[in-house]
């Protein structure tokens, strides 16, 4: 059946609207993996709200369902039971199509070892999300160049990344999640490979897209510099949120961080 563009273009607003909306709800959602008679319950029972233009960082033990409720926000898997709306839509009932437009189209993705192509410049990685948007090739261009710019990288579009330090190869990597000025991005330990400075660089660079264009943004961290940053922080443990606090609430000096 073919994507029905404008049903999609009603059921999720726009972003840069008006106000401030509970743009992710995660209600009771579990996920268990099964193979033979062994269950593994990664969620068990996660039930958050995240606001448009938030910045909130997710933390937890490896094992703990960090990476499955990421998962589940961002539409690349579904849960066992439990349901995950997205501007109030609940994604477990859209179709493959479907989700693939709302991947492409309100949710960037930021990995930590980037996943940029290699045989492509930075221009042409930041096109082609847009390509799959059906952007004709000269408005791409002219919408990608302006942000590399945005993100202090309008002086390498023709480089590739093996041309570029690993600093910038996240830069390029945030420009391509901003391509179809999506709502949310997605953060995986964006600061994980990078040194201090650059670390910091990044971080302060995704405050900047939070308060200028109204992203939410949702890392998985443990940088302190990227939790103290946050509006909010999230801890994961056996698959159960257990504590969210701002960090003018939370000793930095404390167990949960060493």
């Amino acid at each position: 059946m073919p994507l029905d563009q404008h049903k999609l273009g009603a059921l999720f607003p726009a972003s840069g609207e008006a106000g401030r909306r509970c743009i992710i709800r995660a209600v009771d959602v579990r996920k268990t993996y099964r193979m033979g008679a062994v269950e593994t319950h990664a969620l068990r029972g996660a039930t958050i709200d995240i606001y448009q233009g938030e910045y909130l960082s997710i933390m937890g033990p490896s094992g703990s369902g960090k990476s499955t409720l990421f998962n589940m926000i961002g539409g690349l898997a579904k849960p066992t039971s439990g349901k995950v709306y997205i501007d109030q839509v609940d994604i477990a009932h859209l179709d493959h199509n479907e989700l693939a437009w709302l991947r492409c189209r309100k949710i960037g993705y930021v990995f930590q070892t980037y996943n940029l192509i290699q045989v492509m410049t930075c221009l042409e990685n930041v096109m082609l999300p847009m390509s799959f948007a059906g952007l004709d090739s000269e408005e791409a261009r002219d919408k990608a160049m302006y942000i590399l710019k945005l993100v202090g990288l309008g002086h390498r579009p023709l480089h590739k990344p093996a041309e570029l330090s690993g600093g910038q190869q996240q830069r390029c990597a945030l420009a391509r999640s901003l391509a179809n000025s999506p709502d949310i991005i997605l953060a995986d330990e964006p600061t994980a490979n990078l040194d201090m400075h650059t670390g910091e660089e990044m971080i302060e660079l995704f405050a900047q897209l939070r308060d200028e264009l109204g992203v939410t943004i949702i890392s998985a961290t443990h940088d302190l510099k990227m939790l103290k940053r946050s509006d909010r922080i999230l801890w994961i443990e056996d698959g159960r949120i257990v504590r969210a606090a701002k960090p003018s609430d939370v000793d930095f000096g404390a167990g949960d961080f060493h």
